[in-house]
Order: structure tokens, then C-alpha cells, then sequence
């Protein structure tokens, strides 16, 4: 062990010990003074053996005390934490936060929304060249989209349609199935 935590070990005895005095300093004190009167000069080296047996006696008391405070406040500050958190929730979900938020976000962000879009709008009637590829883009996708719900819509009608000619002229055998579409 190194000497700090030495000297940290040995002033948290006597931390302990100090607040475990607080609790019985007076049974310690009258035990003492009994024995020194009645044994008379003799008995004081018994006493201050007595004694250090009841100062380690008062440090495991003390420790005791101190570690009941620190669950009791530990439970305290949960206790707090919880009744914070359920304050906030309540605040944060109360229909007077939801419009005084909806009233800032109207002052707020409309007029930015606007200004924004304004800005856009004209930097597009500036330099229409930079949208075009964006919607020459959008368009052949919606177009392959289209055209392979057609193939997908056709190839399951036909498939519906061999199984109505099979049926109705008692043929044997399964339709052989369609591939499914190329989806480009």
C-alpha cells in the first residue's frame, strides 16, 4: 500500500471514528471515568486499552452511520430523479407546450420556409441546367416503374389465363409459369 492511500485509510478511520463519537460519546466517557475511579492509577493503562478498543468500536460505527446516510440520500436522490423526470414528461406533453411550440415554429419557421423556397425558385430560373438532369432522371424511373407493373400485371394474366384454358378444356399438365419481368 502506498503512503497516500495510507494516510487516505487512516483519515477515514478517524472520519468514521469522529461520527461514530457523535453517537456514543457519552456511554464511552462514563465508561472511563468509572473505571479509572474505581480501579484508582492502575487502571488507566487498562482504560486506554479499553479505549482504543472503543475508538475502533466508534470508526465501525461510524463507518455504519455514514454508509446508512449515503443510502439514505442515495435513495433520496432517486426518489427526486424520478419526480424530475415525471415533471418534465408531464410539461413536455401538455397541449399548452404543444402550442406554444406550434405558435414559435408558425412565427419562425414559415417565413424561413418562404425565404428558402424563394431563394431556390430563383436560383432554378437562373440556371434551369441544374434541375434538368434531376428530371430527366425522375422521369425514366417513373417510366421503367411503369412499364414493369404493365409486364408484371400482363405476365400474371397470362398466367390466369392458361389456367382458365386448362381448366375449361380438361387438359392435363400445370401452365408452365412466366418469368418474372425484368424490373431496368
Amino acid at each position: 500500500m502506498d503512503e497516500v492511500s495510507a494516510v487516505a485509510d487512516g483519515l477515514g478511520k478517524w472520519r468514521d471514528a469522529a461520527l461514530g463519537a457523535v453517537f456514543q460519546a457519552q456511554d464511552a466517557t462514563v465508561r472511563v471515568f468509572v473505571d479509572v475511579r474505581e480501579a484508582g492509577t492502575g487502571a488507566a493503562g487498562k482504560a486506554a486499552g479499553r479505549f482504543t478498543a472503543g475508538l475502533d468500536g466508534l470508526a465501525g460505527r461510524g463507518a455504519a452511520e455514514r454508509e446508512q446516510a449515503a443510502a439514505g440520500m442515495l435513495g433520496r436522490a432517486a426518489r427526486a430523479k424520478a419526480a424530475f423526470d415525471a415533471a418534465v414528461m408531464a410539461v413536455a406533453t401538455s397541449e399548452l407546450a404543444d402550442r406554444v411550440v406550434d405558435a414559435q415554429l408558425e412565427r419562425v419557421l414559415r417565413p424561413l420556409v418562404r425565404t428558402i423556397l424563394d431563394d431556390v425558385l430563383a436560383l432554378l430560373a437562373e440556371e434551369p441546367e441544374r434541375i434538368q438532369p434531376l428530371v430527366r432522371g425522375q422521369r425514366d424511373t417513373m417510366v421503367d416503374e411503369l412499364v414493369g407493373r404493365i409486364r408484371n400485371g400482363a405476365a400474371a394474366g397470362d398466367t390466369a389465363v392458361d389456367r382458365v384454358t386448362t381448366r375449361v378444356l380438361r387438359r392435363g399438365g400445370d401452365p408452365v409459369p412466366v418469368p418474372p419481368a425484368d424490373p431496368r
